[in-house]
């Protein structure tokens, strides 16, 4: 007598402490969650790795008819042993580990790897790895991204009908920031054939750090060099890992720093994300080609996000930089006037909206900026407002409701017109437009702090010389938005950020990301 004939793949999902993250995963493992996979025989299997209280497989059914929950002997801080264990007790022909039972999936990844594993069982099969949120979650944690803010996240968009809508929340994760066509350190969706996983001798136990620390990216190092370093890679699919508190992705640099020291140790060497040239299964989806592609100068930011916001400006680098180009060819009356078509709308409707008594404007070059925000005012009846405009080299005009004064924004403290300012009646507009240095944007930010008062608008331009390519725009070293997210990171929730400024024509499309701030 035979005994029956195993599924075609075997899924193994290890959790610990994921109540509210395991649902949404499984749902998206399950065959409603999957296309074009209605062929394919699969079981998901969740390894409980100490759960308090432990995952309940009556409730998980409701979610996936079938799944199974195993606990091992033995609970140690690290899944590593009991992984291996139960995946020798799995009968499927090819093998899947999510070792992060947090991490979603998008619809096409078994058919996929179901595709590759058919066409050449000898290779490991990798995906790439997104975070949901505007940035890595190592960074927005510390921001306040929590539970509930990605559960709203993932209420805005209609991923339970279609989970391709995860990539229009996510961005990619650190371990997979070279994207499609780039090698990665660790894939956290892995498939490979049961020889290959045997001959790999599954994962490392001696990595014993909580989680496993490095240990699934040394298997796939292993997986790779054993498939003579062409690993197959799916393409237009991905794991989106959900915020849950865990040791490695929302754990601390400390405890990341912790982990690759016991890398080090077992290995003998420093970690090195391993080079090979992939095979690829798939397609790539044209609407959401950008969603895996490495933005070169994101590499070069100093600060990222602040408050759940990415800094970056909705618009590709070319388009930006035409633009920018144009910018600075833009006068008025003759003077120069530096701004971008984006902003004198929405500096036309900030002045319609908040209708100033005084606008303040540090840095005005020539005066063309001062001239158009005063005509500005003008056309919209406001013949009271008055400008103060400030500059290390003030200019030698004169424009009616406009007075210029010498001041350096290094030291606004010492230089700039305080009596002037102070008497000057309220709401207030003011543009920080000067140094675009980190220093020189912190001491006008903590300068106005002081004298703002609730619906004064606080505006801090050029942050987007982040998104700008040239070494130019290089020196300024970022200043601006870091500067802007220093200072909010500092202030609480005395200013908020006006997204229906920010997000008018797109996310951050203005040279202002991040930086029209209301005081509250």
């Amino acid at each position: 007598m035979t005994s029956a004939p195993g599924p075609d793949l075997s899924i193994l999902v290890c959790a610990f402490n994921m109540a509210r993250e395991l649902p949404r995963t499984l749902q998206t493992l399950a065959h409603t969650g999957q296309r074009g996979a209605e062929a394919i025989d699969w079981e998901v299997v969740v390894l409980d790795n100490g759960s308090d209280p432990p995952v309940d497989e009556g409730a998980l059914q409701s979610v996936l008819p079938g799944v199974r929950v195993v606990r091992p002997d033995v609970i140690r801080r690290s899944p590593a042993a009991a992984i291996n264990q139960t995946m020798g007790r799995l009968t499927g022909r090819l093998l899947a580990l999510w070792i992060d039972g947090a991490r979603m999936v998008s619809p096409g990844v078994i058919r996929l790897a179901m595709e590759a594993w058919r066409a050449d069982q000898t290779r490991v099969i990798g995906t790439l790895a997104f975070h949901l949120g505007p940035d890595v979650q190592m960074r927005t944690v510390a921001q306040g991204y929590d539970a509930a803010a990605e559960d709203a996240l993932l209420a805005s968009v209609p991923w339970q009908q279609d989970g391709y809508a995860l990539f229009d929340i996510s961005v990619l994760a650190g371990s997979s920031e070279p994207g499609w066509f780039g090698c990665i350190g660790e894939t956290n969706g892995i498939f490979m054939d049961r020889k290959l996983w045997n001959a790999l001798g599954g994962l490392d136990e001696r990595f014993e750090a909580p989680g496993g620390g490095f240990v699934n990216l040394e298997l796939w190092e292993r997986a790779v060099a054993q498939s003579g370093h062409h690993p197959w890679m799916i393409l237009g699919e991905g794991t989106f890992h959900q915020v849950h508190g865990g040791a490695a992705t929302n754990g601390s640099a400390d405890d990341r720093a912790t982990m690759h020291d016991e890398y080090v140790k077992i290995k003998g060497r420093s970690f090195s994300t391993p080079k090979y040239q992939a095979h690829f299964v798939g397609t790539l989806d044209p609407a959401r080609l950008d969603k895996g592609f490495p933005r070169l100068l994101d590499r070069l930011r100093h600060a990222h996000s602040i408050r759940g916001r990415h800094f970056r400006v909705d618009l590709p680098t070319g388009a930006l930089g035409k633009i920018q180009q144009g910018t600075l060819r833009t006068r008025y009356k003759g003077l120069r006037l530096a701004k971008d078509p984006f902003d004198l709308a929405l500096y036309r409707q900030a002045i319609e909206q908040l209708r100033p008594a005084t606008i303040i404007e540090v840095g005005t070059s020539e005066g063309g900026s001062a001239a158009w925000l005063i005509d500005q005012c003008r056309c919209l009846g406001l013949t009271e407002t008055n400008l103060i405009a400030i500059d290390v080299a003030p200019p030698a005009i004169e424009l009616a409701n406009v007075r210029f004064y010498r001041g350096d924004s290094f030291d606004p403290n010492t230089t700039f017109p305080t009596e002037a300012i102070a008497s000057s009646p309220h709401p207030w507009l003011v543009i920080e437009d000067s140094a675009h240095a980190r220093d020189s944007t912190i001491a006008v930010l903590e300068y106005f702090d002081r004298q703002l008062e609730s619906g004064d608008m606080l505006v801090i331009e050029d942050g987007v010389l982040a998104d700008l390519e040239g070494e130019v725009y290089r020196k300024l070293d970022d200043g601006p938005n870091r500067a802007v997210a220093e200072f909010l990171g500092r202030v609480g929730r005395r200013y908020v950020i006006d997204a229906t400024f920010c997000d008018f024509y797109g996310h951050n499309l203005t040279y202002a990301p991040n930086a029209w701030l209301r005081r509250s």
